[in-house]
């Protein structure tokens, strides 16, 4: 009986450590949501992804779907990155586990390090953006 009760007495502090709490990190900084569309030379994007990051937080992935987005957002001044992808060709049976290698394919301004689009988000605020993206 006593080893029964030591073992509850430790797994449940330890369930409620693994599995409690919101899924926003702890001491992440605040969301709001945000929604807005993306076009590429005048064009809807039809699918793909728009990553809106502040500094020393991972950014939150939104999905592009026939031009548009919605979801939540840090607060702040935001870097906002672009990513479509198209997928290549399917690998040698046996080779990478069988799925095909994925290729993004937004002009280099859009993404990484150097994008030049950002975002204010404000908490409370209207926060509906417009990206109108360029081939050239």
């Amino acid at each position: 009986m006593p080893r029964s009760c030591v073992a509850v007495c430790l797994a449940l502090p330890l369930a409620w450590l693994c599995g409690c709490g919101s899924s926003k990190p702890q001491g992440g900084p605040p969301t709001a949501n945000v929604k807005g569309t993306v076009t590429l030379d005048g064009k809807a994007i039809p699918a793909g992804e728009v990553h809106f990051g502040v500094t020393g937080v991972p950014p939150q992935v939104l999905e592009i779907k026939d031009g548009a987005f919605a979801g939540e957002a840090p607060v702040g001044k935001n870097k906002v990155e672009v990513f479509v992808y198209v997928e290549g060709p399917a690998p040698p049976p046996g080779k990478h586990g069988g799925e095909r290698s994925k290729t993004n394919t937004t002009p280099e301004k859009y993404w990484g390090a150097n994008t030049t689009l950002s975002a204010q988000v404000d908490a409370g605020g209207a926060n509906e953006f417009k990206f109108a993206l360029t081939s050239r």
